[in-house]
């Protein structure tokens, strides 16, 4: 009977106890991995801001050349835009002179092309030629004077004669060797290329005239190619 009350009491006791018993906090444990992680990305950190310190710091000194230098850089594009508008304005102004030369054969035939003849010349005979004269009054020399119907007689070869030409002569069979130089002169705003010029030209004034008001364009554009 003692026994029993005395762990009735026991258990009294300890069930007055448990409930003051403040629960035990327990933390995750962060892997090595994640831990080198992160001391390495604090450390990169730091590492910029001394790099960005630094550099603030050497800017702050020199503000001087650093002027001078944004200058030059501002004269440097001023300079490249003006020649490029440059270029573009002669390309749209541009011609293109050259000479071809032409060697070729040119046909008549066919083309119905004739050349009229019409003067009087003299020519040599290169052979004998025979004649036979009907009604004709041959002057002997002396007042002799001899008149036949028909007269049959022969041209020694060598002699002159002056004839009447009159005729029109064709020129199919004729070939013309053409052995020239052509000058050419073409201007490029006539040609294909003309359009696109002037599109380029106003890509350039629209990329140009905003940012131009800023810069030191010069009055006379550089040419680089000299």
């Amino acid at each position: 009977m003692a026994e029993q009350i005395a762990t009735s009491t026991n258990q009294r006791e300890a069930d007055s106890v448990q409930p003051n018993k403040r629960p035990v906090k327990r933390y995750a444990r962060i892997a090595p991995l994640y831990t080198a992680m992160i001391w390495t990305s604090f450390l990169i950190n730091v590492i910029l801001f001394i790099i960005v310190g630094v550099l603030a710091g050497i800017l702050l000194t020199n503000r001087g050349q650093v002027g001078s230098i944004g200058g030059s850089v501002q004269v440097f594009a001023a300079n490249n835009i003006a020649e490029l508008q440059d270029v573009v304005t002669q390309l749209e102004a541009a011609t293109i002179r050259t000479t071809i030369p032409l060697s070729q054969p040119l046909s008549l035939a066919g083309q119905g092309i004739f050349v009229p003849v019409d003067q009087v010349t003299s020519v040599i005979l290169t052979q004998p030629v025979p004649l036979l004269l009907s009604g004709a009054d041959i002057d002997l020399g002396n007042g002799n004077r001899l008149r036949a119907n028909n007269i049959s007689l022969t041209l020694p070869e060598g002699t002159p004669l002056q004839i009447a030409l009159k005729m029109d002569i064709p020129l199919d069979s004729v070939i013309i060797p053409v052995q020239l130089d052509v000058p050419v002169s073409i201007p490029l705003a006539d040609t294909e290329l003309g359009p696109q010029f002037r599109r380029l030209g106003a890509i350039v004034d629209r990329l140009v005239d905003p940012i131009a008001p800023f810069l030191p364009m010069p009055e006379t554009p550089p040419n680089s190619s000299e």
